[in-house]
């Protein structure tokens, strides 16, 4: 905007300096840089318009939005109560169904059992209580209290997988009620070696047993306790 300047001209007599004349003033007008100007002017206001126009706009849109969001805020009390009403309708059948389960294993627990062969020394690799062997394997476990019926008799079989005892006294000592009722000395021929012996058992044969691996001097090797009821 340098450029815009308003000249004057003022003409005097150079020739007779000494006459005082009265100097003329004129004035000249420079439109085209005038009518930049005011187009500047033009453009400066229309974009303040525009910017001004916008943040109404905008303020407008946030006052609609609010509007829109308070009819969803609801009071506390009703969230309360709805909560409290999901929690109260919340079923609980897997706790209950875990201690039917559990009791239910207590039951075949209970009536389930299988004695234990209890080794108590380390040269008895296995030792357990079952029914006939088959392939030089012991049979299926004995359940107890091993059940008989009148007039009818169960053979049970203790066998014992037994190692570096070749060549020594061993026995299977049968016992009811705490009285020694059977003894079968064991042939121990391997270094490794798997023998058994075995016992009736008929409804007269009622009570606590006990089935031992010993040697002469009584050394127990390992051992096994059941029961026999009548059907």
């Amino acid at each position: 905007m340098a450029d815009n300047k308003v000249v004057i001209k003022i003409n005097y007599d150079k020739k007779h300096p000494s006459i005082n004349t009265q100097p003329q003033t004129v004035t000249v007008w420079h439109i085209r840089r005038i009518l930049i100007a005011v187009l500047g002017v033009v453009l400066v206001a229309i974009l303040l318009f525009s910017w001004f126009g916008s943040d109404d706009d905008d303020s407008h849109t946030q006052i609609d939005t609010t509007e829109k969001v308070q009819p969803f805020n609801k009071p506390e009390a009703e969230i309360v109560e709805q909560q409290e009403s999901v929690t109260l309708q919340k079923p609980v059948p897997a706790i209950v169904h875990k201690e039917v389960v559990n009791s239910e294993s207590v039951k075949k627990v209970d009536t389930i059992k299988k004695p234990a062969a209890i080794i108590l020394d380390r040269k008895v690799i296995r030792a357990s209580l079952n029914s006939k062997p088959k392939d030089d394997e012991p049979g299926e476990p004995i359940k107890s209290p091993l059940r008989v019926i009148a007039n009818q008799s169960t053979e049970v079989f203790y066998f014992s997988e037994i190692r570096d005892l070749m060549g020594k006294a061993l026995f299977h000592q049968w016992s009811r009620n705490g009285q020694v009722v059977h003894q079968k000395p064991l042939d121990i021929k391997d270094k490794i070696s798997k023998v058994w012996s075995s016992k009736n058992l008929s409804i007269k044969d009622k009570g606590e047993w006990q089935v031992r691996l010993t040697d002469k001097k009584g050394k127990v090797y390992s051992e096994v306790n059941f029961l026999v009821n009548a059907e």
